[in-house]
């Protein structure tokens, strides 16, 4: 099995408050995309399908959500997409 190095990051106090920013941002999004994703209807799509109309969302939210320019869309995805995961956790246990 092959293990990723990790390294001990020591941020300037400028970018500690970029990471912050950001990190508060991918929450704030995923909120959002949990609370949107429980009011579309099951039969409107599998998992994934539902997620995705979530995803493509991203370029019209980042019209009027400052912060989502800031913000690397695959980052954005990324914390949408953790629904997806989450959903399928909960269903194996």
């Amino acid at each position: 099995m092959h293990y990723a190095d990790r390294y001990c990051l020591h941020p300037t106090e400028s970018q500690q408050e970029t990471l912050d920013s950001h990190r508060d941002t991918c929450r704030q999004r995923y909120n959002h995309a949990l609370t949107e994703f429980e009011q579309i209807p099951k039969p409107a799509g599998t998992l994934n399908q539902r997620v995705r109309q979530l995803c493509d969302q991203l370029p019209d939210l980042k019209d009027w959500w400052d912060e989502l320019t800031d913000l690397c869309s695959t980052v954005a995805q990324a914390a949408v997409m953790r629904i997806v995961k989450q959903s399928q956790s909960s269903l194996t246990t």
